[in-house]
């Protein structure tokens, strides 16, 4: 159990680090990016890998990597500052995005099952 609790923590270190990252260099779209790509993971491990590396795999690095606090923020001071349609369209991307990178990675996970 202490294993697993590490690379639990191990992935969830590397996941915060890479959206981290993601949102300083490829702004502004950072957070959406890393918000696919770790909904990509989550879909992926969730039909692909099974036991304890699933939960590392999703728990770990994406739960790190994908952010919903983030998008709210960003998306409150949108609209706090008169920018509706910035504040609509951002939050409809970042679901459409995660949905359809959640599709796929379920969708490539089962090819491997």
């Amino acid at each position: 159990m202490t294993g697993m609790l590490l690379a639990l923590a191990l992935a969830g270190a590397v996941g915060a680090v890479l959206r981290l990252l993601a949102d300083h260099y490829l702004q502004p779209r950072g957070i959406l990016v890393a918000n696919a790509i770790g909904s990509f993971v989550a879909g992926l491990a969730t039909t692909g890998v099974s036991g304890p590396a699933q939960a590392i795999w999703v728990v770990g690095l994406a739960g790190a990597l994908t952010t919903f606090s983030t998008v709210s923020v960003s998306t409150a001071r949108d609209a706090l500052s008169g920018r509706f349609a910035a504040a609509v369209g951002s939050w409809s991307a970042h679901l459409a995005l995660a949905m359809l990178a959640v599709g796929l990675g379920l969708a490539t996970g089962g090819t491997f099952r």
